[in-house]
């Protein structure tokens, strides 16, 4: 079907649309409704269907300035997702300022949505600005889930936390803090 000539459809659903994702041939919507963070799995067929709604309570989004939201496919029909959150109780405008709370796991299993928690930060008691040097909240973000050769890991500020699958649960196996001295500047 060419986009421009396709039909157009509307699927209600009970949150805004922050952003939509790619979830394998399918799709992810996720959203808020001012105090919960939703994910919304659609059916991309002929006639477009939701198929589920997972529910993270008082959370948002920890990342919303770039790709925080990462799918690693393990088939056709399945797959884990990853997207940094913070406290529902927390301005959207926060993420812009500090590190997420934390990296939220999600299984996907033909469009079903199940939780498999979350790898959290450790916050260091006091903002640390390095200049730029090992990290810039400015550019691109600081919170995102990455999935590396089998592997999962959360970054988040300046934390590297791996996981793995334990059961159908995530598990923190280590954790690095990379930030650098605190720069001295003599004049």
């Amino acid at each position: 079907m060419r986009y421009a000539q396709g039909e157009v459809y509307s699927l209600p659903l009970p949150h805004s649309v922050d952003h939509v994702e790619a979830l394998g041939k399918h799709a992810l919507v996720v959203g808020s409704d001012g105090k919960d963070l939703h994910f919304t799995s659609v059916r991309l067929a002929r006639l477009p269907v939701t198929v589920d709604l997972y529910t993270q309570k008082n959370s948002a989004q920890g990342e919303t300035r770039s790709h925080g939201f990462f799918y690693q496919p393990e088939s056709e029909f399945d797959g884990l997702l990853g997207l940094p959150i913070i406290g529902g109780g927390d301005a959207a405008a926060d993420q812009l300022r500090r590190e997420s709370a934390g990296v939220l796991f999600l299984r996907n299993h033909a469009l079903s949505l199940g939780d498999l928690g979350r790898l959290d930060a450790r916050p260091a008691g006091k903002e640390r600005n390095d200049g730029c040097r090992a990290s810039c909240v400015d550019w691109y973000g600081n919170s995102r889930p990455l999935f590396l050769r089998g592997r999962i890991f959360a970054l988040m500020g300046y934390e590297i936390v791996e996981g793995k699958l334990d059961q159908q649960r995530i598990v923190e196996t280590r954790r690095i803090d990379f930030s650098p001295a605190p720069l001295l500047i003599n004049r």
